[in-house]
């Protein structure tokens, strides 16, 4: 086998499919990267079980071939190589692949082929189509609040939700809430299913952001969903359980209601959290007045900080304190120039919402500090 490629593509096409590398594989193929070279393309597969993906870049081949080498090792040299162009060889060894650019040169050893579990296509009877960039506004706007670690799975995922025309995303650790809901070109039967967040924040990755005319298509079954658009295919095994119902989370009512500007109140959010995202629920406080937010917080090993900024303020005023993070990452996905939050008590979620959209929400639990 021996084939060149721009280093770019490479290394984005392996920033996606090192997600599906075995972490602590069952045997050493499983933590491998599969590479075909054929023709003008390099197919490339990783494959856990839990998750496979499939991704195509161009390449100039002059040696058809195939090998599986050490996905986090090649990673990182394609990333580290000295020039634009990378070319690759196994000719002049049966287990190893030379890795050439700028002057550089490493060898890999390699694994046989024909032991690597290729990515399969499972059994599939629902599908629906979503434009690209619609499908990554979604997991943007939702996955970062569902749960890494728990005891109970179905938290770790994200819960699509697909009602006639209309799809759903839903996330949540139990502490936070996060929906996103858009619209879908065609009707399609209601259904449901859980798709772990790791496949879905490996997705996004691999969606330009700026291709709005591209549709993706997804295949489902009860236990497992594909991907497929471009020169991508994924397959995830879904989560199995039931899904809580959420609608009661989302309050009705509010007796303090706030607009404040997005940034300005990111920044300050981030910048009192500095005093306390060592402390163990990194909280900040948030006081709410007819003159703004004062955002504080106090560490007892290395001080207190303050930030005050304007906002809109009508009803109550109110002191209620919160995970700094879960504040600041909501702040981060929030496309317009302004948010809204809607409180009632100390005690109570607060509802983060955007001006002129009613298809999202976010909530946070405050802790009683």
């Amino acid at each position: 086998m021996k084939f060149s490629c721009y280093k770019s593509d490479l290394t984005e096409a392996l920033q996606f499919v090192i997600r599906a590398v075995a972490v602590k594989p069952m045997t050493p193929v499983l933590a491998g990267i599969y590479l075909k070279a054929e023709g003008s393309m390099l197919e490339i597969q990783s494959n856990n079980f839990s998750t496979g993906i499939v991704t195509r870049i161009p390449v100039n081949t002059e040696v058809a071939g195939e090998t599986v080498v050490s996905g986090k090792r090649f990673q990182e040299f394609v990333k580290n190589m000295p020039d634009d162009t990378i070319t690759f060889s196994d000719e002049d060894s049966n287990n190893s692949l030379t890795i050439e650019s700028g002057g550089a040169s490493v060898e890999l050893l390699t694994m046989n082929a024909s032991d690597f579990p290729k990515v399969k296509t499972p059994e599939t009877d629902k599908s629906f189509k979503i434009r690209t960039t619609t499908l990554r506004d979604l997991i943007r706007k939702t996955v970062f609040a569902a749960a890494k670690e728990t005891d109970r799975p179905i938290f770790t995922g994200g819960y699509f939700e697909i009602k006639g025309d209309k799809i759903s995303l839903i996330a949540t650790n139990t502490h936070r809430f996060a929906l996103a809901t858009e619209q879908l070109a065609d009707a399609y039967p209601d259904s449901s299913f859980v798709v772990p967040a790791e496949t879905l924040r490996g997705l996004m990755l691999r969606i330009d952001p700026k291709d709005v005319e591209n549709y993706i298509t997804i295949n489902y079954s009860d236990r497992y969903l594909t991907f497929s658009f471009d020169n991508v295919f994924m397959t995830a095994r879904l989560i199995e359980g039931q899904f809580p119902p959420y609608d009661r989370i989302i309050p009705t009512s509010s007796t303090t209601q706030v607009t404040v500007d997005t940034i300005e109140f990111r920044n300050a959010v981030e910048f009192v959290s500095l005093m306390s995202k060592e402390t163990e629920y990194n909280t900040v406080k948030l006081s709410f007045n007819n003159g703004g937010i004062e955002i504080s917080s106090n560490s007892p090993d290395i001080g207190g900080a303050v930030k005050n900024i304007e906002a809109e303020i009508s009803g109550d005023e109110l002191d209620i304190s919160f995970n700094g993070s879960y504040i600041s990452d909501v702040l981060k996905v929030i496309n317009g120039k302004q948010v809204n939050i809607a409180l009632n008590d100390r005690y109570s979620p607060a509802a983060f919402t955007e001006p002129d959209n009613d298809n999202y929400v976010y909530i946070a639990t405050p802790v009683r500090a």
